[in-house]
């Protein structure tokens, strides 16, 4: 039997990428990561114990005020390291007490086996996410441009798993609600990615955008549903930790943009609180001549809010003069990770999708021959935007540490290059856009 490669060839490419993807990541899954964390915060919740250690933090007072620990004993090597172990694990969890509730079927379970089932689980809401990309781009089965999309965004895919962290998940929801036609079942799975991560409650403007307003009451109304689940597993318990993940976690980045404003966190709030609040890193501010100039919280914000309306602006006025649908959702991915108040690095995932719009506008058209030059160039010169957002993330896959060395690597972090990045990119939208 003949194998026709024009047509399986591709497929073959896909899934062998991913085949080695899957196994480099689960061959790491025994490993400490954000899954520990998670995996932590859930077998609390069984034993009904903070979810976000802040016991920790209180015992560590109540020994200082009780008179058992002397401040002139902090730096007793026997002292310091507990009161450290005790005090890292302080909100290491950031997420609603109702994602470690979710995960207590696996976390009854040992680390490690549980650790690959949700490795396994996000990849393969990978895999789907792809292809619902490639379906809603209008390149519905072109597995070698997925193959290309993955390869452009494997440093935030990579790092991704290295962390074992949710982020695949949070992406497959988001494009299963914008993908669906019912509006319930958009409002179901929107509300769940919302209610583990607050971010993608930016794509209820999509369903402003479509005309789609009972979506946006369904999201309301399962949220609702989402927050209140746990409760009937511990209803005290669960009402207890909802109020502490607000105080810890909103209500402080609602106050002041330095929550977690560390070198690896690459959101607009965090770069600025890096740039201008002396105390957003202390590890690594001093090393790099950081902050540039000293100012007040409030100042801080209101830079961010002039900042925030620049970018945001000129995306409503587009999207009310008419835009495409790829458009409207490439920019709400970017907001979700520019204005996010935590964005690592695995974070970048969710810009797999305006990385396919932006290579959908090069890519050869179906029937055409891909590596044909002169078809090409046309096009590079045609979508010069597209060709600057397809080198800019090429930049950013070398630009890590295996090609510049660690130290090199720490800097452009610390000076929050893939902002920047993701800004240049942005503007690129617009350009590759041409519907207006």
């Amino acid at each position: 039997m003949r194998i026709d490669l024009k047509k399986s060839g591709p497929v073959l490419v896909f899934f062998l990428f991913l085949a080695f993807l899957y196994a480099n990541g689960f061959s790491r899954t025994e490993q400490s990561s954000d899954f520990s964390d998670y995996y932590e915060a859930s077998r609390n919740f069984k034993q009904g114990k903070d979810l976000y250690s802040l016991d920790a933090l209180s015992e560590v007072v109540q020994e200082f005020e009780s008179g058992k620990l002397k401040i002139d004993q902090i730096f007793d090597p026997e002292v310091f390291f507990r009161i450290k172990a005790k005090v890292e694990n302080v909100g290491s969890y950031i997420y609603p007490p109702t994602f470690a509730f979710l995960l207590i079927p696996i976390s009854g379970l040992p680390f490690e086996v549980a650790s690959g089932i949700f490795f396994t689980i996000n990849f393969i809401a990978l895999i789907l996410s792809l292809l619902l990309i490639g379906k809603l781009i209008g390149r519905e089965k072109s597995f070698l441009f997925l193959s290309a999309v993955l390869l452009l965004s494997l440093r935030f895919v990579e790092n991704h798993q290295n962390n074992n962290q949710v982020g695949f998940l949070l992406l497959f929801l988001i494009l299963v609600s914008v993908s669906a036609q019912k509006d319930w079942l958009s409002g179901l799975v929107l509300s769940l990615a919302i209610v583990i991560k607050i971010t993608p409650a930016a794509f209820l403007f999509y369903f402003l955008y479509k005309k789609r307003p009972m979506v946006i009451v369904y999201t309301i109304i399962f949220a609702l549903g989402w927050i209140a689940l746990p409760a009937l597993y511990n209803p005290e318990f669960t009402w207890k930790m909802n109020q502490t993940w607000y105080d810890l976690v909103l209500d402080k980045y609602l106050k002041s943009p330095a929550l977690r404003a560390w070198k690896n966190n690459q959101s607009l709030n965090s770069t600025l609180a890096k740039y201008f609040l002396a105390y957003s890193d202390l590890l690594n501010q001093g090393r790099f001549g950081m902050p540039f100039t000293t100012l007040t919280v409030n100042h801080v914000k209101i830079i961010s809010g002039i900042l925030s309306l620049g970018i945001v602006g000129p995306y409503l006025y587009r999207v009310y003069k008419g835009a495409s649908e790829g458009f409207v959702l490439s920019g709400l991915f970017f907001f979700s990770v520019i204005f996010s108040g935590i964005s690592w690095i695995h974070a970048f995932v969710f810009l797999l999708f305006p990385t396919a719009f932006a290579l959908s506008k090069l890519w050869p058209e179906q029937g055409e021959p891909l590596l044909v030059w002169e078809k090409w160039k046309v096009k590079l010169i045609e979508y010069r935007s597209a060709t600057i957002f397809i080198s800019v993330s090429i930049l950013v896959l070398l630009l890590n540490r295996s090609f510049i060395g660690n130290i090199a690597e720490e800097a452009i972090l610390m000076f929050s290059f893939l902002l920047y990045t993701s800004l240049i990119q942005y503007v690129c939208t617009f350009y590759s856009d041409r519907i207006a």
